[in-house]
């Protein structure tokens, strides 16, 4: 099984205070592949630099504040053995060429009426299964994705499912 990891089960392992850090951190650990976007990355760091302070008193060494992003998404992407894969060519639109998992988040937004960035994770993981990676899961914590799973696996034939 090929899995799509949303950043919310990246933040639940990374985070000791989240109600859901081993359930996310079991997940994580069991062997099978995973495939994280540069988005995830993004999120990571947006979400590490919004609480340093909490973050930080979990470990036992001094990191910069500029630097605890980038160490929290590094270790987490090798402790988890998370495959980063990056979006693919460009296609036609009104607008002109946009990024293929644009066009397609612009197919998927009126059909799921999600926020911006749960949109794109999903048309992401559409587009990877679209050009050839064999994803058939997208693991997420989010309560309004999950809402939508079943419309999401008849659109895109990727289940949504929370570890």
């Amino acid at each position: 099984m090929v899995v799509y990891i949303d950043t919310s089960v990246i933040v639940a392992a990374i985070d000791k205070g989240d109600s859901k850090n081993q359930a996310a951190d079991r997940f994580l650990s069991r062997e099978r592949e995973k495939i994280i976007s540069p988005l995830v990355l993004v999120e990571i760091f947006s979400v590490v630099s919004r609480n340093y302070n909490r973050l930080i008193s979990k470990f036992d060494v001094r990191i910069d504040e500029r630097d605890l992003p980038a160490v929290i998404a590094r270790l987490s992407m090798r402790k988890y053995n998370l495959n980063l894969i990056h979006p693919f060519e460009k296609e036609l639109t009104i607008f002109g060429k946009v990024p293929a998992e644009i066009k397609l988040a612009f197919t998927l937004s009126h059909k799921l009426k999600l926020r911006t960035l749960d949109l794109l994770h999903l048309s992401i993981a559409w587009c990877l299964k679209l050009n050839g990676y064999s994803i058939d899961g997208f693991a997420t914590f989010d309560n309004e994705i999950l809402k939508k799973a079943e419309k999401v696996e008849n659109l895109t034939d990727i289940r949504v499912f929370e570890p």
